[in-house]
């Protein structure tokens, strides 16, 4: 049985993401833990989403500080970044929607900071040539972070596999669409 805070919130944010309306006792049962554990860990649905999308945050920082500093190649960072795509997929998905987030103004700061980073780093790939440079920056991480949620959408759906996930966003983001 899950009672670490972190696997329960790695459990319960696809719960909430498929289900907006997820009770305490619902997103317990999807998360294979009972309701007592589920609010000794998180007394109130407020505190669960708050501190899923602390999580969230926190993950896309830690890629995002990762990808900084790395000196690779540009293509292995746009790379890596890709393939850890699930966090900037949650960030759309629950944090810029999530009522019980957005009324936190240093979440929405947070997040914020978080897109500017990624725009930084899709403007690093334009000038080493990896992606457009007739669009821009901001257009193509606001795509990123679209085809990231889609796949991860589709990956709960069981509509994609979670491998298939990050080369079908990469070729999307290198390669556009074009046949």
């Amino acid at each position: 049985m899950r009672t670490d805070a972190t696997e329960v919130l790695e459990s319960a944010i696809p719960i909430l993401a498929k289900d907006r309306a997820a009770s305490m006792q619902s997103i317990a049962t999807r998360s294979g833990i009972s309701r007592a554990t589920l609010v000794r860990l998180f007394p109130t649905r407020q505190h669960l989403v708050q501190a899923m999308a602390q999580k969230i945050l926190d993950d896309c920082d830690r890629i995002l500080t990762r990808a900084e500093a790395d000196t690779a190649a540009m293509e292995h960072v746009l790379t890596a970044l890709v393939a850890d795509y699930p966090p900037f997929a949650q960030l759309w998905n629950l944090v810029y929607v999530e009522p019980d987030v957005l009324g936190i103004p240093e979440a929405s700061a947070r997040a914020e900071t978080i897109f500017t980073r990624t725009v930084e780093l899709i403007q690093r790939g334009q000038d080493a040539g990896l992606l457009r440079k007739d669009m821009p920056a901001t257009w193509l991480a606001s795509t990123f972070c679209g085809l990231a949620e889609t796949a991860w959408e589709l990956t709960l759906e069981g509509h994609m596999g979670q491998r298939q996930a990050p080369d079908f966003i990469a070729t999307i983001l290198l390669r556009g669409a074009a046949a």
